[in-house]
């Protein structure tokens, strides 16, 4: 216990703070996943909405977030976070 306390704090001073792009990020991990936008609307259930956020014309909804953080592990996060 104290072993995880001790690494908990140590990775503390480590840690950036740098503004991650929640579509970047999921196209990094569809790549490392091998996925298609296909994959993803099967999760979803919309190609369209998928599409567009993919392309930064539309917004991720909480749902989208929850499916694709669980999907792509991704923390949900790291996908709140606002788009350009």
């Amino acid at each position: 216990m104290l072993l995880v306390h001790l690494i908990s704090e140590y990775e503390k001073g480590f840690r950036l703070d740098v503004e991650v792009d929640p579509v970047e990020v999921i196209k990094i991990r569809m790549e490392d996943f091998g996925y298609k936008p296909a994959d993803l609307a099967q999760v979803y259930g919309d190609k369209g909405t998928v599409s567009k956020v993919l392309n930064y014309k539309q917004a991720l909804s909480l749902s989208m977030i929850r499916k694709f953080s669980q999907l792509l592990r991704i923390p949900a996060e790291m996908l709140i976070r606002s788009m350009h």
